[in-house]
Order: C-alpha cells, then sequence, then structure tokens
C-alpha cells in the first residue's frame, strides 16, 4: 500500500501518510525522494499512520539502516533552529514499529528534529503551533497538495 507524501506551502508543513501494509522498498523510496529534494527536509513533518497500516513485512534491523541514512541525509543542512516531526498512529499494528523509529534515538543530534509521538491530529497540531482551523485543514488534508506516492506494485499472477 502507498505512502502519500503532502505539502502545504503556506504552513511549511509536510504531511506524510502510511496506508495499508507499508513495505521496506516504500520507506526506501521515501528516503530516495527526500536525498532529490533536499528542501523538504527542513521542513517540520507530521506523519500519520492510518487505521489499517501496518509495517509487518519489515525487519526492525531495516529501520536502523533507514535511520543511519537519514543522519547522513540530514548531516549536511545547517538549520536554524531545530525542526519538528509529530507522529500519529492510528494503528495498533503499526505501534510497535513506530515506538521502534521514536524510542531512544538521537532524533535532535543526528537530524536536528525533534520528535515525538501524538495520541490525535489536534494535540500534534499544539505541538507543531497549529491554530485550530490549521490543525483541522491538517486533518481533512486541506491544502496539502500530494508531492509523490509511492506504492510498491505486487507482483502479477500468471
Amino acid at each position: 500500500m502507498p505512502v502519500v507524501m503532502r505539502h502545504n506551502e503556506s504552513l511549511e508543513l509536510n504531511l506524510a501518510e502510511y496506508l495499508g501494509s507499508v513495505t521496506y522498498g516504500e520507506l526506501k523510496a521515501v528516503a530516495e525522494f527526500l536525498a532529490a529534494n533536499p528542501s523538504f527536509l527542513k521542513r517540520d513533518c507530521l506523519s500519520v499512520a492510518y487505521p489499517g497500516c501496518d509495517f509487518d513485512s519489515i525487519d526492525l534491523a531495516a529501520l536502523d539502516e533507514l535511520f543511519g541514512g537519514y543522519a547522513q541525509l540530514y548531516a549536511p543542512i545547517n538549520f536554524q533552529i531545530i525542526r519538528r516531526s509529530a507522529w500519529v498512529c492510528l494503528s495498533p499494528a503499526a505501534q510497535r514499529y513506530i515506538d521502534y523509529w521514536i524510542v531512544g534515538r538521537d532524533t535532535r543530534g543526528a537530524m536536528s528534529t525533534t520528535l515525538r509521538q501524538f495520541p490525535t491530529h489536534e494535540e500534534a497540531g499544539d505541538w507543531l503551533v497549529l491554530s485550530e482551523a490549521e490543525t483541522l485543514a491538517l486533518q481533512t488534508r486541506a491544502g496539502f497538495d500530494v508531492v509523490v506516492r509511492f506504492e510498491d506494485k505486487p507482483p502479477a499472477v500468471a
């Protein structure tokens, strides 16, 4: 299933949506896109694992590899302020992987990023310093244009 990257120019905010069974190939494609488009690395981001999302096909060690790759992407960037990255997990099946990604990682030192998880869009919006109207826009995706979509195609059935 896809990973969809959206952006709201007026809020200078990225929205990463994780839907269905996410694969390592899709996560790797996101990292490759960000490497080719570093302007997205400087913006605050909300990542949402929607109901039904899972990362079950991904070995946890592969997440360590991805984290190392992200640290390399962020290393040469000069940040004026610490970037904020929030997660909202609406899928119990995805929680273990999000915990693994978030807990115990030095995102501040490695990526100039403060990383936190919130139970709701509203709490994430407060932390991202969004108004109620901006948080509603975030929840409804109003003003968040699709930038790119990553979806591994299932093998053809003979």
